[in-house]
């Protein structure tokens, strides 16, 4: 073996040991962070890097079984990868269902979001249930601004949904159960079960059930 195959040996080990001990300091860090935001949570969650939450003590958040999640530039490595956000507003409610995964995620809830089972979404993935801003130029370009006419309208992501990378889900959506976006998708009305609809703004493409029928046929 030569003296370079050896270090870099010896540099891959040294990424084992990292992420395994990453993955454990996260998970401490992660908890103490939840219980000082009043997230109701499992312990059995997975997290690689340390999110960013602010829950308002007026607010909501609840998080299901076998929860996963990637957050930060060293463990999503898929591009424009960030730490996860999970901001939740007076009076918002933000409940995240059962064996669920995201990577790099930021989902702002003033009203609701509500993510059902056995959801994956992709990397740098949005979801927004507000308008942030009034639509009314008048209050928005007012000093300081003003929030009339700002609109909020929940989120719903429905069991067994897969969202693409780099999908913007605005307010109002329902994403059918089983259904798949397409990744840099922006989604503003909602999609059926057992649907594929992709682009900007997302479109439908076909039903879940011809993509299988292909798949089959290879």
């Amino acid at each position: 073996m030569t003296p370079g195959y050896i270090i870099r040996k010896f540099y891959r080990a040294l990424r084992v040991v990292y992420f395994k001990s990453a993955k454990n300091y996260s998970h401490v860090v992660t908890t103490f962070k939840f219980w000082l935001n009043g997230v109701s949570f499992n312990s059995d969650f997975t997290g690689y890097g340390i999110p960013i939450l602010d829950i308002n003590m007026k607010g909501k958040f609840s998080i299901g079984k076998k929860f996963w999640f990637n957050s930060g530039k060293y463990h999503a490595m898929g591009g424009r990868q960030q730490q996860c956000y999970f901001v939740v507003a007076a009076g918002g409610e933000l409940s995240i269902g059962d064996y669920v995964g995201c990577t790099s995620v930021a989902f702002i809830c003033h009203d609701k979001i509500k993510i059902g089972n056995h959801v994956k979404i992709g990397i740098n993935t949005v979801i927004y249930d507000t308008d942030f801003h009034s639509l009314y130029a008048e209050a928005r370009n007012d000093i300081p601004e003003r929030l009339d006419g700002l609109r909020t309208k929940p989120v719903i992501i429905k069991d067994g949904a897969f969202i693409g990378g780099h999908t913007t889900i605005l307010k109002g959506v329902t994403i059918g159960k089983n259904s798949i976006v397409g990744a840099g998708s922006v989604v503003f009305q909602s999609i059926p079960d057992e649907q594929i609809w992709a682009g900007n703004p997302a479109v439908y493409i076909r039903d879940t059930y011809k993509m299988e029928l292909e798949v089959c046929s290879r």
